[in-house]
This record gives C-alpha cells, sequence and structure tokens, in this order.
C-alpha cells in the first residue's frame, strides 16, 4: 500500500493487450445470437473533494450515455469507483485491484466475437511504478494485470476510452487492431483534463453530430465515436483559447464557457477554491470560435495573458501506430478516415453502445480476427 498524500498530477499509463480471442461458430441450424454491447466504466481513487465531484458526475452521465440514450441493458454495464464515499446505485461496488481484475474476468466470459465492448478510465494514475498502476484504495491495480484481463475478451469492435490526466502514454500500449483509443491528453500533458466534459456533452446533446464528416455538416442522428473526439477536442481547445489571466482572475467570455468553469473550478462546501472567474468575464455573450494559434505562429501582446493550449487529445484506430491529434501546427483539423488505413477510418463506423459497426461507405473490412 503506498501514500496517496501527492495523487494529483501522477500519469496513468495502462497497457494493452493482445489479439482477441476468436469466437465459436454458431452450431449447424442454430440461430446466430445479436450482436450486445457491454461496459465497464473505472472511476480511480479521486484524492481531494473536488475531483471527487468531477468524477462521479462524468461516471453517472456516461452510465446514462449508454443505458439511456444508447438503450444497452444496465446490467450490462458495470461502473466501478475508488471513491469510496460514492453512494449511487449505479455503482456496483469499490474499484480495487481485485474487484477490477474479477469485472475484467467475468466481462470476458460473457462478451462474444460478435458484441462491443467499452472500457472507460477516469482519474489518478502512477507512471513510476514499473509496471505502470491505476491508483485504488489499498493495492493499486498494475497495467500488465488490466491488459491481461483486456486480453481474454473477445470483443472484435472494442473501445477504450480514457479520460484520464496525462492518458497519452497508454495509447501505443492499448492499440490493437479492430479497437479505437481515445485518450483526452497526448504524451507529456499531465494535468487534470477538461476534454471529458466537452466529450459527455457533445455525446448529450449530440452536437458533435457531423463534426469531421465528409460532407461538411453532414448529420445522421447519432454520434460516431469519430465525430465525439473532433468535437471535444475543438471545443475544449476553445475553451482553454477563450481564458486570459487577469489581476482579477481569469478572464472568460461565453455563457457555455462560464458555466464549465465555475462546475470545473467551483470547489465543494468547507474546500478552497482552487480557480477564481474574474468580475469582468461575460456571462451572456455566445460562445464564438476563436483562433488556437497565433497568426504566423507570432505572439503578440493579445497572446500573452492567454493560458498555453495543455491537452492534445489522441485518437488511434489502425492498430499499429501511436496514435494522432486533431490539433496541430494548423489549429484544429478534423481527422476524417476517409480511406482505409487512414486515422478515423474506423472510428467513423463506431458508435458506443451500438454492437454493429455502421456501413462502410468504402466496402473496407476494417476489423478483422
Amino acid at each position: 500500500m503506498r501514500t496517496r498524500a501527492a495523487i494529483i498530477g501522477l500519469v496513468l499509463l495502462v497497457t494493452g493487450g493482445a489479439m482477441p480471442v476468436r469466437a465459436v461458430p454458431a452450431a449447424a441450424g442454430e440461430a446466430p445470437r445479436a450482436g450486445q454491447a457491454y461496459a465497464l466504466l473505472v472511476g480511480a481513487m479521486p484524492g481531494e473533494a473536488l475531483y471527487a465531484q468531477h468524477y462521479r458526475d462524468w461516471l453517472k452521465r456516461l452510465h446514462a450515455c449508454l443505458t439511456q440514450s444508447a438503450g444497452v441493458p444496465a446490467a450490462n454495464v458495470v461502473v466501478l469507483s475508488g471513491d469510496e464515499d460514492f453512494k449511487d446505485p449505479i455503482v456496483a461496488g469499490l474499484a480495487t485491484a481485485e474487484s477490477v481484475k474479477k469485472a475484467l474476468a467475468e466481462m470476458a466470459g460473457k462478451v462474444k466475437a460478435e458484441d462491443q465492448f467499452v472500457l472507460v478510465l477516469i482519474g489518478h494514475g502512477v507512471a513510476t511504478e514499473k509496471p505502470p498502476t491505476l491508483v485504488l484504495p489499498g493495492l493499486d491495480v498494475s497495467a500488465q494485470e488490466l491488459a491481461d484481463g483486456l486480453a481474454a475478451i473477445a470483443a472484435r469492435n472494442q473501445a477504450v476510452v480514457n479520460l484520464s490526466s496525462a492518458s497519452g502514454g497508454s495509447v501505443s500500449t492499448f492499440a490493437r487492431q479492430g479497437r479505437v483509443v481515445v485518450s483526452a491528453t497526448s504524451p507529456n500533458e499531465g494535468g487534470e483534463p477538461i476534454f471529458p466534459e466537452f466529450f459527455l456533452r457533445g455525446l448529450e446533446s449530440k452536437r458533435a453530430d457531423g463534426e469531421g464528416a465528409p460532407v461538411a455538416g453532414a448529420k445522421d442522428g447519432q454520434v460516431t465515436l469519430l465525430e465525439a473526439y473532433n468535437w471535444a477536442t475543438r471545443e475544449t481547445a476553445f475553451w482553454i483559447m477563450r481564458l486570459s489571466k487577469t489581476d482579477g482572475g481569469w478572464k472568460l467570455d461565453g455563457k457555455e464557457s462560464v458555466e464549465i468553469f465555475v462546475k470545473l473550478y467551483a470547489a465543494p462546501p468547507g474546500a478552497p477554491a482552487t480557480q477564481k472567474l474574474a468580475a469582468a468575464s461575460d456571462r451572456t455573450k455566445a460562445d464564438e470560435p476563436v483562433a488556437i494559434k497565433p497568426p504566423g505562429g507570432t505572439i503578440d501582446q493579445s497572446w500573452v495573458s492567454r493560458r498555453v493550449l495543455s491537452e492534445h487529445a489522441i485518437l488511434e484506430d489502425c492498430g499499429e501506430k501511436d496514435g494522432v491529434t486533431a490539433i496541430g501546427a494548423e489549429g484544429y483539423q478534423p481527422l476524417a478516415g476517409h480511406k482505409p488505413g487512414e486515422p478515423g477510418c474506423l472510428a467513423r463506423r463506431v458508435v458506443l453502445g451500438r454492437a454493429e459497426l455502421l456501413p462502410d461507405p468504402a466496402g473496407e473490412a476494417a476489423l478483422k480476427p
């Protein structure tokens, strides 16, 4: 058991596994089984009350996205939390090393090749451990233990959504054919991410529908994992770049932007505030797009007081690369995946909570056993 005093800012690096187990074909004359969606949502030990507040909210909303919006049976979605004070009907139990490994083993026993499996990670981790660990009450769970559990899950359609701080280092080890990996940050970015809030808002409101689609503005009523990634990456960058430092605190204009600032930084009763919103902030103004990169790369006086763009969310769905980000030298460029092998080609066919892939216009068989 290790101390939890310096939990904030630690890096979560989770290694990922081998090729999935092949499914056993149905017996002659037996009706094929319809695919189902399954998910394991793991919240790590939160530490401070402010982070406990965030993690509870995100776990509850993710559970609702799957069970209510996507119609996944509640029995197929397991929520484990390292927050011992999180008492909610959706929480199946305390997230400990043993309970997480047991949950993965139980999933491996029921998830079939035709199903979808989603793993979501929220919280803090320790990158200095070898192998890395996810911070949980009691003994932490190691990256190798998680990788072993994932390797036994047969679903060809898999998604890993790592909303943890410093999650970028896990991307290359999670990468596997037929799996979409989304991380809130790039390697070497260790702060608490804003990305999870926008990722959820894009799913809940369906504002992410059509983001980065081959035809600009095309919407079909459902949000793919690629669209959710693109939209949340863009909106996170806009939100960060709207902030400017003043003597009175952080100035931020935009109704939703201010709402999110208050939500993320207003401390629970009895706890000290972590950031201050400047009185000059406009709470009624529309949340308009802003420049993400200085024109021509020149930082003038208007850019001096801005926050550094500290989040470059990553997507990997090719099974053999470290992943890419939609935020580059030219600012925001949504990933499209128009051709087989391009980043986003699989993610644009994956919808969280849907076992079947969306039709592939190119006819590419993206998932192979």
